[in-house]
């Protein structure tokens, strides 16, 4: 995601970007979804981006965040970030160290904005987001290798 594609707002700053992905309870098990995304934590908000640029960003404002965990789901290592309208969203590192990511949001979270964002905006910026994934989840067939195959071979 390149700078000039997000506008920040007057004092607003970049935090850190990083590429993650998306982790879905399929049946039993957790599942990474196939679809990376860039992840823009400012002061003031999280910006979710699909990596395919058609698709319009996410934008999270910081007052819109509940806890934020680090967790262990199944084999994987992620966030979850409970909003405080209940959702939660589950957040992988494809590359890097998660405790970057972990201590960018928590900052994030902690900063009270000069302005307020519309709040059904992120709701229904969450919602799409969540579709979307949903959508790929069920478009886009999961690898044949199992967790268990994959760490016995």
């Amino acid at each position: 995601m390149a700078q000039s594609q997000v506008t920040l707002l007057d004092d607003e700053r970049e935090l850190g970007r990083y590429t993650v992905v998306v982790l879905v309870r399929v049946g039993e098990r957790w599942q990474p979804t196939l679809m990376p995304l860039t992840a823009l934590v400012t002061n003031y908000r999280l910006i979710l981006r699909p990596h395919r640029r058609k698709y319009e960003p996410a934008s999270l404002p910081n007052y819109f965040f509940g806890k934020i965990t680090m967790q262990r789901l199944d084999n994987y290592h992620c966030l979850q970030v409970k909003f405080i309208n209940g959702d939660r969203l589950h957040l992988m590192l494809s590359t890097g160290n998660l405790d970057d990511l972990y201590s960018d949001l928590l900052a994030m979270r902690r900063r009270a904005p000069r302005f307020r964002f519309d709040g059904n905006v992120p709701r229904l910026a969450i919602q799409r987001l969540t579709r979307y994934l949903e959508s790929q989840r069920h478009t886009t067939e999961l690898p044949a290798v199992s967790q268990e195959s994959a760490s016995s071979g």
